[in-house]
């Protein structure tokens, strides 16, 4: 493997993966540093208002919108992965046979792996959501039990992981899609990566 390509994939890692989860990890320990953190907050008073006044067929109404986005990039993402695996991935290794990495492009295993990163994500999400849809109305004491805090904050924390990691599942798009600038020339894919990491940073994430 050439230097470019170690580099690459560096670079790729600490934009995607690293800075997304000091990202989190931020927004987790400092929320009002980060704009998803102050998102968080009304987020929070928007559940609270839900709980108070007992407006439970609203919120899981505005939460099928979010279910629906979800169910749609994860049913993209893991038919982009079975297009890699049947058409990318198995090129001059034989019909029954995944071909070696170093056999085929990098860049097509490093967007399988993206997407499939993606769709764990969405589906990690879809779960934290529908278990908040149907938790919502459930007894408030037995809640408190789960983790030994008012049930209110238990939904919050469901909502919060839900949101998280749908975030990443829509992210791992963008990140597979910068991937095909590699064909052109590696070095533009790696400016492509840091230009995209950077834009969501200033944009979207402080």
């Amino acid at each position: 493997m050439e230097l470019q390509t170690v580099l690459a994939f560096i670079i790729y890692g600490c934009c995607f993966l690293l800075y997304h989860t000091f990202y989190l990890y931020l927004t987790d320990r400092k929320p009002s540093l980060t704009k998803k953190g102050r998102i968080n907050e009304c987020y929070a008073s928007w559940l609270k208002n839900i709980s108070e006044g007992n407006h439970h067929l609203l919120f899981i109404h505005q939460l099928r919108n979010m279910i629906m986005s979800i169910t749609f990039l994860a049913s993209a993402s893991i038919l982009l992965v079975g297009f890699l695996l049947t058409y990318g991935l198995t090129e001059g290794a034989g019909s029954n046979a995944l071909s070696a990495p170093g056999s085929i492009d990098y860049p097509i295993w490093l967007t399988f792996f993206t997407l499939t990163y993606s769709f764990l994500n969405l589906l990690i999400a879809l779960r934290h959501i529908n278990n908040l849809t149907v938790l919502v109305r459930s007894d408030p004491d037995k809640l408190e039990k789960i983790e030994s805090g008012s049930a209110l904050d238990y939904l919050e924390k469901l909502f919060k992981k839900g949101s998280q990691r749908f975030m990443l599942g829509r992210r791992g798009f963008l990140y597979a899609m910068v991937v095909f600038f590699w064909y052109v020339d590696v070095w533009l894919f790696v400016g492509a990566t840091v230009f995209l990491t950077v834009i969501l940073s200033y944009q979207h994430d402080f």
